[in-house]
């Protein structure tokens, strides 16, 4: 296979900042969907709901509007895990989902991509693969403490391997299509939790509190960290989860952990081994993150678990739970960061109506818990796969049709 390569800033025919605007209408302005760095997982599912809602000099707004095949990259932001540089593929679908005209904030820019050079999802997917590989660090410089990308010196300097254009085109269909998997996925996900939300509240709407608590209803318990100057303790195959393996969900069922603790660290720890679909509930710090355990697990000191005494209850506590995320918070104290104690949550009130009130609820929401627990398994799965694909084509270790051959096995 031969290939050639180009600048990276000679594969567009145009490049901007994005543009803030103003948040009242004002004379001379044109209203316009804004889109930030924050916006960019939320665009991708179709959920545009918190994307602002600007006003942008009427006279200039054109120049800034996105267009299908646009790539946008967030130019300010990150973290200290993650690097600047990360994009959003603007296709029709995503246009069509606004009622507005639709930009992109100052802290990011749009590309857009010349296609009788290159195909512009191609350019999306090789992004990508730099930001996967580390790669856009090197462009990023720190200012007043803010993270920004140096998008000219990144333009003038990175060099993009231009493959013949069917290998292109089927790099960019087997990981679109990839992609928009698991996207759908996702959206049913999202559906199936909001419907269960939706009858929780329902249910719970003529429900008053009476004499029961957690702490009366289930069992409550927390978890603890085996010492780690103890290397038998750990890398074992007993799951341990941190409150960061939950607050990095995009649902409440956790597959895996980041860690795990070897028998001899289970013992030599303050947390039991809970069973599959105990209730993790994040109780420092961040308060209120939740997660369903698909397999058994232990837990570090940064949890409440809460164990229903069947699987009907389950369901309710789970949605009564996160129904009280702000009260649970209101009670938290600290001086470093805030905990919710164990204590203090046990003594909280439960509305709890009839045992077979509870039992037609779980009957109602468990298929729905179901379906969302599936969609988020094989998504899971589906971004594996695409993130193992994606550096063995763009590397050129792996050809399109060994990659279709994969896919079609795995879907």
């Amino acid at each position: 296979m031969t290939e050639t390569s180009k600048l990276f800033r000679d594969l567009l025919t145009e490049t901007k900042d994005g543009d803030w605007g103003k948040g009242e209408p004002h004379e001379g302005y044109v209203p316009a969907h804004v889109i930030r760095g924050t916006d960019f997982s939320d665009v991708r599912l179709g959920k545009i709901a918190n994307v602002p809602l600007r006003f942008l000099a009427e006279k200039t707004v054109h120049r800034r509007l996105l267009r299908a095949d646009d790539i946008l990259i967030e130019t300010a932001g990150g973290s200290r895990d993650r690097p600047t540089g990360r994009t959003l593929l603007i296709t029709q679908e995503v246009l069509d989902t606004f009622p507005n005209s639709v930009t992109c904030a100052s802290f990011a820019r749009f590309l857009r991509v010349n296609p009788l050079l290159v195909n512009p999802r191609y350019i999306y997917w090789y992004l990508q693969y730099l930001y996967m590989r580390g790669d856009m660090w090197v462009h990023q410089v720190q200012h007043t403490g803010v993270a920004r990308f140096q998008f000219t010196r990144f333009a003038e300097s990175e060099e993009v391997p231009l493959i013949p254009r069917a290998e292109q085109d089927g790099i960019a269909t087997i990981l679109g299509m990839l992609d928009d998997k698991i996207a759908v996925n996702e959206r049913i996900t999202t559906t199936a939790l909001d419907l269960a939300e939706a009858h929780f509240c329902r249910a719970v709407d003529q429900t008053e509190f009476g004499d029961e608590t957690f702490g009366s209803v289930a069992v409550v318990s927390g978890g603890g960290t085996p010492s780690t100057k103890v290397e038998d303790y750990w890398n074992g195959s007993i799951a341990w989860a941190t409150p960061s393996d939950v607050t990095a969900l995009a649902s409440p069922y956790l597959f895996e952990t980041e860690r795990k603790i070897t028998d001899l660290g289970l013992e030599n720890c303050a947390s039991q081994l809970y069973p599959a679909k105990s209730i993790f509930m994040t109780s420092r710090a961040t308060i209120g993150a939740f997660a369903l355990p698909q397999i058994p697990a232990a837990v570090n000191q940064g949890f409440i678990v809460v164990v229903p005494p069947n699987a009907d209850m389950r369901w309710w506590l789970f949605h009564e739970m996160r129904s009280r995320v702000d009260e649970m918070v209101s009670l938290a104290n600290g001086s470093t960061f805030l905990e919710l104690s164990r204590k203090n949550f046990k003594a909280m009130r439960v509305r709890l109506p009839a045992a077979a009130d509870v039992a037609d609820f779980a009957r109602t929401v468990a298929p729905l818990h179901a379906a969302a627990t599936h969609a988020s398994r094989e998504s899971r799965q589906l971004t594996t796969l695409r993130d193992t694909l994606l550096p063995q084509l763009m590397s050129g270790r792996l050809r399109v049709r060994d990659a279709e051959k994969i896919v079609e096995d795995a879907t």
